[in-house]
């Protein structure tokens, strides 16, 4: 499981580094891609792999496949380089805002790459404290309902 947060600079190759933590799980590879919310999401070689069997899975002429499959066009395989930095393509770093500091931060299976601007605009708008204890009574609400279900 990925966790933690860091802040870099793009270099003047439109690279960005990887915590070494994070590094080894990336030895073979990894895909970026659009992520929710105007970030960028760093997978590894066997998370994308899994979410692409499941998606071929579904049928062709589903609606919602092929929106995710639209989450799949927008992805570019990458590797890191000797110093554990990813090249951002120009059409990824576009559609993210990056332009030169950005927030690098694990979230348990995936990494998220964000402009340093949006990854503050959204905290200021969704981690509020009064937000996330409203959001974690909710999802402990909602493990204990499942408990009682299953018993």
């Amino acid at each position: 499981m990925l966790t933690g947060e860091v802040t870099h600079q793009l270099d003047d190759r439109a690279r960005v580094a990887v915590p070494k933590a994070w590094r080894q799980l990336f030895d073979h590879g990894g895909f970026l891609t659009r992520g929710w919310y105007g970030c960028l999401f760093l997978l590894t070689h066997h998370e994308w792999m899994k979410l692409a069997e499941r998606l071929d899975e579904w049928p062709l002429t589903s609606i919602k496949a092929d929106k995710v499959r639209s989450f799949f066009s927008g992805g570019v395989e990458v590797w890191l380089d000797k110093q554990g930095r990813v090249v951002l393509p120009a059409t990824l770093r576009q559609y993210a805002g990056i332009e030169k500091d950005v927030v690098v931060r694990a979230v348990m299976k995936r990494v998220e790459i964000w402009s340093k601007e949006r990854w503050e605009a959204y905290q200021a708008e969704h981690f509020a404290p009064d937000r996330i204890m409203a959001d974690l009574s909710e999802f402990e609400n909602g493990i204990a309902g499942q408990q009682t279900a299953e018993e």
